[in-house]
C-alpha cells in the first residue's frame, strides 16, 4: 500500500493523518488499498486535464481515475484547490471538511458510488459525511 499527496498545502492536516484516516475509511467499507495517490492543482490545470480526459470545458473539484484490480483499490485523484477553497465558502464548510469530503468522494467513486441521478448524490453525500465523521472522530481520540 502507498498512499501519495503530491502539492498538499501546509495548511491542510498533515499527509500522515490523512493516510491514517483513509486507511480506516478503507476497513470500514472492507477493501484493500493499494496505490493511492492525491494531486493537487490550480483551476487552469483542472480546466486542462478535464478538457483533455472527459472533454469538458468546464470546472470541476475532482477528478478521479481508477486503476483497482481485482480487491485492491488503487486509484489516482486531481484535486482543484481554486474549486475547493471556492465550495468550502459557498457551503459554509471549513476547508479542512471539504478537503475531507473531496478526498472521501474519489475514494467513494472507485467502490462504485456515482453522482449523477439524485439519488446517488444523496447516497453519496451521505457515505461523504460518513467519512468526515470518522476523520474527526480520530483527531479527538488522538488527543
Amino acid at each position: 500500500m502507498r498512499i501519495a499527496f503530491e502539492n498538499l498545502p501546509e495548511n491542510f492536516p498533515s499527509p500522515n493523518q490523512l493516510r491514517n484516516w483513509l486507511q480506516e475509511v478503507a476497513q470500514h467499507h472492507r477493501v484493500v488499498l493499494g496505490q493511492v495517490a492525491y494531486r493537487f492543482v490550480d483551476g487552469a490545470t483542472m480546466l486542462s486535464m478535464n478538457q483533455r480526459y472527459l472533454q469538458h470545458d468546464t470546472d470541476t473539484d475532482i477528478l478521479t481515475f481508477d486503476y483497482s484490480e481485482g480487491d485492491l483499490c488503487s486509484y489516482e485523484a486531481i484535486i482543484n484547490l481554486e474549486m475547493l477553497a471556492h465550495n468550502a465558502a459557498t457551503f459554509s464548510q471549513s476547508t479542512e471538511n471539504e478537503l475531507i469530503r473531496l478526498l472521501s468522494h474519489a475514494f467513494l467513486h472507485v467502490l462504485g458510488l456515482n453522482d449523477k441521478r439524485p439519488e446517488e448524490k444523496e447516497a453519496m453525500r451521505t457515505a461523504e459525511e460518513e467519512a468526515i465523521a470518522m476523520f474527526h472522530v480520530k483527531h479527538t481520540s488522538d488527543v
